[in-house]
C-alpha cells in the first residue's frame, strides 16, 4: 500500500513539473500552430502539445537540430527554422516528421557544419518548399545537402556561394516550378542542369556572375529573371523542338549590346531590358534579305520570324517594354511596327534626338509612354496615331519648336509633362501666338499639364481655353508675364496650380473663382497682395514662402477659413501688428501654419517676435509705447526751447548791467 502511495505521489510531482515547465516555455499555441519566434530559444522546446502542425522557431539562438525532441511532434506540416545559428542536423532529424511538407532553414551557419554530417536532408516524400538561403552554401554542399524530394514544387538556394551549376545538381526532385537562385556567384551553368526539373516555370538567376546566355532551350519556362549579372549575349537553341512558354523576361542591368533575339518568344508579355549599352539598329543591313544577317548594330532583327507563319508575329503579345538608360539614338519604325498589344513604353535616359510615329494604327493599345531625360529636339506625331496613349512623359528634353497641333492628335491623352524644354504655349483664337508655339487649348481629355523650367516669358489670353486641365505647373519661368485671363476656362476643373520661382510681382488672375483649386503654390515670387476670397472656396493647401507679404488681412481671407488646412509663410517680412486673422488662426489651431517657430514678424521695423507669441495686448503696449516715446520727445524739446530762451534773457541782462557800471 505504501508503494502504490509513493508511486502516485511521484506521477503526481511528474505532472505537476511538466505543468510548471510548461508555463514556463514562453511559447504561444493558436489553432494548432507553435508560435516560438524571436524567444531566445537555445533549443527545440520539449513540451508542446504532440498535435501541433506548425512550429515557427524562427529568429532564436539553436545550433543543432536533433531527432530528439523534434521527433516528438509527428503531424508537423510546416517548420520555420530560418535566422538561427544551426550548423548541425543529426541524421534522419526530418525523416523523423512523415508529414513534413514546408520546411524552412534560411539564413543559418548550415555550410559550417555540413562536413560532419553525411546523410543531409534525407528524403523527404511530402515536402512542397524548401527555403536553404543564406547558408554560405557552395556546389558541393548543396549536392550533399539536397535529398530525394519527389514532390518539391519551390526551392530557395538565393544568398549563398553557388559558383557552378553541375548536371546533377537537382536530381532527385522532379516536380519542382519554382527554383531562386538570386545573390550567388554563379559564372558557369553545365549544359543539361536543368534538364532533371521538366516542370520549372519560374527561374531567378539575378544578381550574379553570368556573361553569356547561350542555346537557351527551357520551353517550358514562364518567368526567367536574369537581371544584374553581366550578359553580353542572350542566344536560344538554334532549332527549338517545341514552342516557348516564356511570358516574363527581365534582363536589366546586364551588359548586353543589341536587343536580343526574341522571335521564337511568341507569348511574351513583359521585357525588362533597361540599363545596358543597346543601341537599336537604323534599319536593316544593305544589300541584306536574310532578317537575320549580322551587320554592325544588328545582331538580328528582333521582329523576324523564323518559323515563316505571318500569322503570329513575334512581340506582338508584349504588353510592357522597358528600354530606358541605353544608348538608343534612334527607335526605326520597323521596330514598332508589330508591337500592336503594348501598353508601357520606356525609352527614357537615352541618346534620342527625335522620335516618331507617324503611320497610321501605330502602337495602338499604348498607354504610358516616357521620352524624358533625352536629348529630344523634334517629335513627330501622326493624326491617327496613339489612340489609346493616356500619359506621355517628355521632360528634360531639347523641346523647341514643335507643330502647332502636336498634341491635339492625341485622342486619349490626360498628362502631359514637358518640364525642363523650350516649348511655348500659343494663346485662344484672339492670341494666336508666334510662330513655333504649341497650342493647348481645344484638348477635351488633356488634366494634367506639366510646363515647369520652358523658359516661357509670356502666358497669352485663352492658353488653355476648352482644355478642362485640373493640374497646372507653370513654375520656375522666371520673368513669366501672365496676361489677364490666361487661365481663363479653368475655373471649373482647376485643383491644383503651381506658380512657383517665376518672379511674379502682381497677380493677374482672379483666384477666388476657381472654385475647385485645392493646392496654390505661389513661393518664390515677389508679391505682396492677394485677391480677396469673401466666399467659401475648396482651398487646402497655400505656399506663399519667400515673397513680400507683410500683413494677410482678414476680409481678404475670410473665404477660406472653412476649407484651408495649411499655410507656408516662412521667408515673408510679416508685420506683428495687423495679422489679427493669421494670428487667430495660430491661436486657436484651424490652419496648420508650417514652421511657426520660424516665422518671424517685427514690431515696426526694428523689434523680431515669433508670431505665434504675439498676443493682442502687446500690439496695443506697443501703440502706447509709441505714444509716450511720441509724448516724451515734445516734452524734452520744449524744455530745451525754454530753456535756451531763458538763458538767452539772462545772459543779455548781465551784459547790459556790466556795461552799465563800466559808465
Amino acid at each position: 500500500m505504501s508503494h502504490q502511495i509513493l508511486l502516485l505521489l511521484a506521477m503526481l510531482t511528474l505532472v505537476l513539473a511538466i505543468s510548471q515547465r510548461r508555463e514556463q516555455v514562453p511559447c504561444r499555441t493558436v489553432n494548432k500552430e507553435a508560435l516560438c519566434h524571436g524567444l531566445g530559444l537555445l533549443q527545440v522546446p520539449s513540451v508542446l502539445s504532440l498535435d501541433i502542425q506548425a512550429l515557427y522557431l524562427s529568429g532564436n539562438q539553436l545550433q543543432s537540430i536533433l531527432v530528439s525532441p523534434l521527433g516528438f511532434y509527428t503531424a508537423l506540416r510546416h517548420l520555420d527554422l530560418s535566422d538561427n545559428q544551426i550548423s548541425f542536423l543529426q541524421a534522419g532529424v526530418f525523416q523523423a516528421l512523415p508529414y513534413l511538407e514546408h520546411l524552412n532553414l534560411a539564413h543559418n551557419r548550415l555550410a559550417t557544419g555540413m562536413a560532419l554530417n553525411s546523410g543531409g536532408l534525407g528524403r523527404l516524400p511530402l515536402l512542397v518548399s524548401l527555403d536553404l538561403s543564406g547558408n554560405s552554401l557552395h556546389g558541393n554542399l548543396v549536392e550533399r545537402l539536397l535529398g530525394e524530394t519527389p514532390r518539391l514544387r519551390k526551392l530557395s538556394l538565393s544568398e549563398n556561394s553557388l559558383t557552378r551549376l553541375a548536371r546533377h545538381t537537382f536530381w532527385g526532385m522532379p516536380a519542382v516550378e519554382q527554383l531562386d537562385l538570386h545573390s550567388n556567384v554563379l559564372m558557369d551553368i553545365e549544359d543539361g542542369a536543368f534538364e532533371a526539373l521538366p516542370h520549372l516555370t519560374h527561374l531567378n538567376l539575378s544578381r550574379n556572375s553570368l556573361t553569356c546566355i547561350s542555346d537557351f532551350s527551357l520551353q517550358q519556362l514562364r518567368v526567367l529573371d536574369l537581371s544584374c549579372n553581366s550578359i553580353e549575349a542572350f542566344q536560344t537553341a538554334p532549332e527549338p523542338q517545341t514552342q516557348f512558354q516564356l511570358a516574363w523576361l527581365d534582363l536589366r542591368e546586364n551588359k548586353l549590346l543589341h536587343f536580343p533575339d526574341l522571335a521564337v518568344f511568341p507569348r511574351l508579355i513583359y521585357l525588362n531590358v533597361s540599363n545596358n549599352l543597346i543601341q537599336l539598329p537604323a534599319g536593316l543591313p544593305r544589300g541584306s534579305e536574310d532578317l537575320h544577317a549580322p551587320s554592325e548594330g544588328w545582331s538580328a532583327s528582333p521582329l523576324s520570324n523564323p518559323s515563316g507563319n505571318a500569322s503570329t508575329h513575334p512581340l506582338s503579345q508584349l504588353l510592357n517594354l522597358d528600354l530606358s538608360y541605353n544608348e538608343i539614338e534612334l527607335v526605326p519604325a520597323s521596330f514598332l511596327e508589330h508591337l500592336t498589344s503594348l501598353r508601357f513604353l520606356n525609352l527614357s535616359r537615352n541618346c534620342l534626338r527625335s522620335f516618331e510615329a507617324r503611320q497610321v494604327g501605330s502602337l495602338p493599345c499604348l498607354v504610358l509612354l516616357d521620352l524624358s531625360h533625352n536629348v529630344l529636339e523634334a517629335l513627330e506625331l501622326g493624326t491617327k496615331v496613339l489612340g489609346s496613349l493616356q500619359t506621355l512623359l517628355l521632360q528634360d528634353n531639347a523641346l523647341q519648336a514643335l507643330p502647332p497641333y502636336t498634341f491635339a492628335s492625341l485622342a486619349s491623352l490626360q498628362r502631359l509633362n514637358l518640364q525642363g524644354n523650350q516649348v511655348s504655349p500659343c494663346g485662344g483664337p484672339a492670341e494666336p501666338g508666334p510662330p513655333g508655339c504649341v497650342d493647348f487649348s481645344g484638348i477635351p481629355t488633356l488634366h494634367v499639364l506639366n510646363m515647369a523650367g520652358n523658359s516661357m516669358e509670356m502666358l497669352r489670353a485663352g492658353s488653355f481655353l476648352h482644355t478642362p486641365l485640373t493640374e497646372l505647373d507653370l513654375s520656375t519661368n522666371p520673368g513669366l508675364d501672365v496676361a489677364t485671363g490666361a487661365l481663363v476656362g479653368l475655373e471649373a476643373s482647376l485643383e491644383v496650380l503651381e506658380l512657383q520661382g517665376n518672379g511674379l510681382t502682381v497677380l493677374r488672375v482672379d483666384l477666388p473663382c476657381f472654385l475647385r483649386l485645392k493646392r496654390l503654390n505661389l513661393a518664390e515670387n515677389q508679391l505682396s497682395h492677394l485677391p480677396a476670397w469673401t466666399r467659401a472656396v475648396s482651398l487646402e493647401v497655400l505656399d506663399l514662402r519667400n515673397n513680400s507679404f507683410s500683413l494677410l488681412p482678414g476680409n481678404a481671407m475670410g473665404g477660406l477659413e472653412t476649407s484651408l488646412r495649411r499655410l507656408y509663410l516662412q521667408g515673408n517680412p510679416l508685420s506683428c501688428c495687423g495679422n489679427g486673422w493669421l494670428a487667430a488662426q495660430l491661436h486657436q489651431g484651424r490652419v496648420d501654419v508650417d514652421a511657426t517657430q520660424d516665422l518671424i514678424c517685427r514690431f515696426g521695423s526694428q523689434e523680431e517676435l515669433s508670431l505665434s507669441l504675439v498676443r493682442p495686448e502687446d500690439c496695443e503696449k506697443g501703440g502706447l509705447k509709441n505714444v509716450n516715446l511720441i509724448l516724451l520727445l515734445s516734452f524734452t524739446l520744449v524744455s530745451a526751447i525754454v530753456l535756451t530762451t531763458l538763458a538767452t534773457i539772462c545772459f543779455l541782462r548781465r551784459q547790459k548791467l556790466s556795461q552799465q557800471y563800466k559808465a
